[in-house]
């Protein structure tokens, strides 16, 4: 008999929600506070894109926490009464201290809770539940479907731009030095999600940025992509009008020789428009083959 299984993930990846509910996927948010330190919970009802953005026209700011810990450990436990294995994919644990909280609730519930390390988030996440989703169906024990899931963010790559970095910076996302040169040249940056935010270039505009999002995604892999490499492709924006969209789209199906049809189309995360606020979009590709394994350098 098949042993019962549940998955979370949190609320910093992309998703359907149609999908997530045929799949047994739930979603546990993560938190945000605002400047009178009220706590608000990423679940899509008290806190979403429309209130954030409202909020913060108002003046307000806000910072981002990790879920709070007696909610996970409720949240997991309660999950661990009526399933057998329970697998949870949080943001990256270089952004959050989510998978380290995670941890530990682990570690009270040995094979049977399961915690997969990402080094990303948005739709990379989204790609590696697809794979998580794969691995249960065939005869591998979880710790080995950990395992690989954890190898598959080596075959994922994701740059985003935005147009306003104050609260990344203001969060610890990206230093100082980055701003002062983007504030003085009137530039944008290109950031690489690798565990860390990491500055990953300056742009002009919109253009300039798929330009060199592309290129750098084709050297990440030392050879120009195509269909036949990529399991996965897809984009989320934040405030980007149809011009603009479809710039982006065409730009990236060209590029990757990949049909506009089969790109994923996703919204912001809410946790991630909490830094990068409206004029972001990010671009992730999941693929055949790891990317060249990059020294995580955080200037």
């Amino acid at each position: 008999m098949n042993k019962k299984v549940k998955i979370f993930i949190d609320s910093s990846s992309t998703f359907d929600k149609e999908f997530l509910e045929k799949n047994n996927v739930g979603i546990i948010p993560l938190s945000l506070s605002d400047m009178n330190n009220q706590v608000y919970s990423d679940d899509g009802t008290n806190m979403n894109p429309n209130i954030l953005f409202k909020e913060i026209a108002n003046g307000n700011k806000f910072k981002t926490s990790a879920t709070p810990l007696g909610i996970l450990m409720t949240t997991i436990e309660n999950a661990l009464d009526e399933y057998d294995t329970v697998y949870f994919i949080p943001i990256s644990h270089g952004l959050s201290s989510q998978w380290n909280q995670a941890r530990m609730i682990e570690e009270d519930h040995p094979g049977k809770f399961f915690v997969i390390k990402s080094t990303s988030a948005a739709l990379a996440s989204e790609f590696v539940l697809y794979k998580l989703l794969d691995l249960i169906k065939t005869n591998k024990s979880p710790k080995e479907i950990v395992e690989e899931c954890e190898n598959y963010y080596l075959n994922t790559d994701t740059y985003f731009s935005c147009e306003d970095i104050t609260d990344l910076l203001r969060g610890g996302r990206v230093t100082a030095s980055i701003v002062k040169i983007i504030k003085m040249l009137k530039l944008k940056p290109i950031i690489l999600l690798d565990t860390k935010n990491q500055r990953a270039g300056m742009s002009k505009n919109y253009q300039d940025a798929t330009d060199k999002i592309i290129a750098s995604i084709n050297k990440d892999y030392n050879k120009n992509l195509c269909e036949d490499d990529i399991e996965h492709l897809g984009i989320y924006y934040s405030g980007y009008d149809d011009e603009k969209k479809n710039y982006i789209l065409d730009s990236v199906s060209k590029a990757f020789n990949y049909p506009k049809e089969k790109i994923l189309i996703r919204w912001v995360p809410t946790i991630i428009l909490a830094h990068t606020r409206k004029g972001a979009y990010g671009i992730t590709v999941a693929t055949r083959i790891p990317h060249i394994k990059r020294e995580i350098k955080i200037d």
